[in-house]
């Protein structure tokens, strides 16, 4: 399931854990999906903590702070 939250522009987005490469549980993503403008490309950062399972207990965890520091830290996803 997604976390919502908006970031520091009052832009929407939906955070989210993925599994790794070919949906494999090593080096899951944490995907950012923005939903107020859906021309924005998803973006990610890469969980280092553990598998799919821990990023998306944490997803849910994380406070809204975390979750914006982690948005800007991100990368396009390719």
């Amino acid at each position: 399931m997604s976390v919502t939250f908006t970031d520091e522009e009052l832009i929407t987005w939906e955070a989210y854990a993925s599994g790794g490469r070919f949906g494999l549980p090593t080096r899951p993503k944490v995907v950012f999906n923005c939903l107020s403008d859906p021309s924005r490309r998803p973006r990610y950062v890469e969980f280092s903590g553990g598998d799919e399972a821990k990023a998306e207990e944490l997803v849910h965890e994380y406070p809204e702070a975390t979750l914006r520091q982690m948005l800007r830290e991100s990368r396009e996803l390719e």
